[in-house]
């Protein structure tokens, strides 16, 4: 079957017509897939470059077509490696929105959860790729929206003619894609099926070619080449480790391995870089495999002098002319159910009446996807007039429902559950209602409706009511002496206003009814049964973590206040504040500096279930509830020293951690007077470990605490800390 087709593609290549310029030899160059390992390809061009090889024509396939159709473009091999080596893969193949680009609470929020799955109508929505590629999309209009303008959205008037390979994924039809969106056609041909979503280009869903073409030589033909280049970056030895994308390429490779032999054979010089020693997920080795890609392409270099012979060689590179840029006639919105279409013409900043420019209507199509109400978004222009255009928006609504679910286990709490159903985007505004259940220590069922941001505007609003209880420790001078249940009901309401993306202010008010159930003991008969709390409340956030869950540099800082009075129920007025802080400062590649500050008061006398309680993860060496007390002083100081990253990954770092603690728990008027600070002041210090991993952060930690004090005052005591996973509980 093999020989036959190679026999047919040979006749139609004879049968041919002759091109016109028979003087000067035109290469075409034929670039596989191979997800990272295409990366390749960069040194292969970067070699025919310099060795002043020039190309005529380009294919391209999977991650080949995406080096092939910046080159293609115009870009050169050194920029295009800049641009690989540069590029921060692992938020490219991702749907995360980049850290400061969404308000402060919706960040929160959606780091809350470990797994959050999308559901319609409250049926779970499966969906058609793990992963979308608006990122890469990003990065592709950055690079290719004007030559895509300037072209007339025809690949065979760019620099290099070209041409991106894909499947239809309804037809089972292997597409050579000509003409459109250039980087809309490289998105589609590096859809990996099951890894990355289609992409829909003329009513089609397009994944990646190399489910029927892993390596397109053939497509080369009807540019009439006189000479073609084919390279091949595949494992010749197979792994079984590697990620979904590592399974998934393997599986690729199967499939299309007969058409493979196909079109090694049409090609004069096949150039293989060895790329048996990376996975298809090894985008972080950017620099390793291009050097493999130049290696093996100045190994060629000898047999393609030799067959090229003393012919001159065709500079088929044409000059593209700038087009000037229409004025815009209209913007509309195409995929539009349920958001508010005019909240989203307040977003963008591209008008009618305009002249069309490229970068800002990048930037407002990232405006919208930061949103975090679409999963995908694009544009199309038509022509109107020959000085007018009409854009469209492209969007694709996120299924505005989600199921989360939290998993999180301390040596305190044991194991806590978290899942939490919730209904985003109603009356097509952003707002969100929620019903949380929280299963371990606090038990909890909460239902909420917030919006993050009112429509365009800075501002949020909440409005929670829960119910719940929490188990709780009661120590006295230092030791145990029981453990009692807290139950609460009530609610919170706040209006928030936005102070930038890292930053915000809200006031509100809370109620709450409170039942303390105690163990029948005499020490607890001073304290209450039952409290009613109602209590206006300010809180001011800050927080430029560059992870919210396991930050490595950046700053936090919270300051809350509640007051109260006899007037609000309460049995007498106070006003209670409470100041944190804390920040992680890069002092090198490999270490972190920690530093933190808790500072709470209470003017007045705050209710025994708002008293501040530290110990554990805030106060190491001490058990969680050690310090129940109406003011508090917390300073530490640490460093974090990183040993090595998990799986390899650099996302997924394990530091060695030392710390040490200080803690004052008394009225602050009182420390200036204290004759003997050892009495009154308490200290702890230890030293542990901290990992980011797929399931969560990770630590483990062991303190001593007021170790070196006089005996007196009490034994060293020795506690330890133990997390595994993402805090999903509400603290409010």
């Amino acid at each position: 079957m093999i020989k036959i087709t190679t026999l047919f593609i040979f006749c139609v290549m004879t049968t041919a017509q002759v091109p016109s310029d028979t003087a000067h030899v035109r290469i075409g160059l034929a670039l596989s897939g191979g997800a990272a390992l295409g990366l390749a390809h960069i040194g292969v061009i970067k070699v025919l470059e310099q060795e002043g090889i020039p190309i005529s024509y380009i294919t391209g396939n999977s991650m080949g077509s995406m080096v092939g159709g910046v080159h293609a473009a115009g870009y050169t091999a050194a920029q295009i490696e800049s641009i690989a080596v540069n590029a921060d893969w692992s938020h490219l193949f991702s749907s995360r929105v980049p850290y400061g680009a969404q308000y402060l609470p919706e960040r929160q929020q959606n780091e809350r959860y470990i797994i959050q799955l999308q559901h319609n109508n409250f049926s779970p929505s499966l969906p058609s790729g793990l992963v979308p590629l608006q990122n890469v999309e990003f990065l592709l209009m950055e690079l290719l929206s004007e030559i895509e303008y300037n072209t007339y959205y025809d690949f065979d008037s760019l620099p290099i003619p070209y041409r991106a390979i894909a499947v239809d994924l309804d037809s089972g039809q292997k597409i050579d894609i000509d003409t459109g969106r250039l980087e809309q056609a490289i998105r589609a041909s590096i859809a990996i099926p099951g890894v990355f979503a289609p992409e829909v280009m003329n009513g089609s869903n397009l994944v990646d070619g190399g489910v029927q073409q892993y390596l397109p030589v053939y497509p080369l033909y009807p540019f009439e080449p006189d000479f073609i280049i084919a390279v091949l970056t595949m494992k010749k030895n197979e792994s079984s480790s590697g990620s979904l994308i590592d399974v998934v390429a393997r599986s690729t490779n199967i499939v299309s391995y007969e058409d493979l032999l196909v079109q090694k054979e049409l090609a004069h010089i096949l150039i293989e870089p060895d790329v048996d020693p990376f996975l298809a997920s090894d985008f972080a080795r950017v620099k390793e495999l291009i050097a493999a890609g130049e290696t093996a392409a100045r190994a060629a270099l000898p047999e393609i002098r030799a067959l090229l012979g003393d012919r001159p060689l065709a500079s088929y590179q044409r000059p593209v002319s700038p087009r000037v840029l229409p004025m815009v006639r209209t913007i509309m919105f195409d995929g539009v159910i349920k958001t508010n279409t005019a909240m989203l013409h307040r977003i963008i900043t591209t008008k009618p009446g305009m002249q069309l420019d490229f970068h800002r209507l990048i930037e407002d199509l990232r405006a919208l996807y930061y949103t975090g109400l679409f999963s995908d978004v694009n544009y199309r222009v038509q022509p109107a007039s020959a000085d007018s255009i009409d854009i469209t928006i492209e969007i694709k609504e996120h299924e505005y429902g989600s199921y989360a679910l939290g998993i999180l286990y301390t040596n305190s709490d044991n194991m806590l559950l978290g899942i939490e159903a919730r209904q985003d985007n109603l009356w097509g505004s952003g707002a969100s209602m929620r019903m949380a259940l929280h299963l371990g220590n606090p038990r909890e069922i909460r239902l909420g409706l917030a919006w993050t941001h009112l429509f365009t505007l800075p501002f949020g609003f909440r409005l929670d009511a829960c119910y719940g209880s929490i188990e709780r420790a009661y120590y006295e001078n230092g030791e145990w002496q029981a453990d009692y249940t807290n139950r609460y009901a009530g609610g919170i309401t706040q209006i928030g206003y936005m102070l930038g993306n890292n930053a915000f202010f809200t006031f509100g008010a809370e109620a709450w009814k409170y039942f303390n159930k105690y163990p029948a003991l005499a020490l607890f008969d001073t304290l209450p049964q039952q409290e009613w709390i109602v209590t206006p409340t300010m809180r001011m956030e800050f927080n430029d973590y560059n992870n919210l869950a396991f930050p490595t540099h950046g700053s936090s800082y919270r300051l809350q206040a509640h007051y109260s009075s006899p007037g609000l129920q309460a049995p007498q007025e106070y006003l209670r504040i409470e100041l944190t802080s804390q920040q992680y400062s890069t002092l090198s590649e490999n270490s972190i500096f920690l530093s933190g500050l808790d500072i709470g008061t209470a003017f007045g006398h705050a209710p025994w279930s708002l008293y501040y309680r530290s110990g554990g993860e805030t106060f190491v060496g001490f058990s969680k509830d050690e310090f129940t007390t109406q003011h508090k002083i917390l300073a530490r100081l640490g460093f974090d020293i990183r040993l090595f990253d998990l799986f390899g990954q650099s996302e997924n770092p394990c530091y060695i951690q030392l710390q040490i603690h200080g803690g004052y728990f008394d009225r602050f008027d009182r420390l200036a007077g204290e004759d003997d600070l050892l009495a009154v002041l308490h200290w702890g210090a230890g030293t542990g470990v901290r990992a980011n991993t797929p399931i969560g952060p990770v630590r483990m930690f062991f303190g001593f605490g007021d170790f070196g004090k006089p005996s007196e005052y009490g034994d060293v005591r020795f506690n330890y800390i133990i997390t595994i996973g993402r805090e999903f509980r509400y603290t409010e």
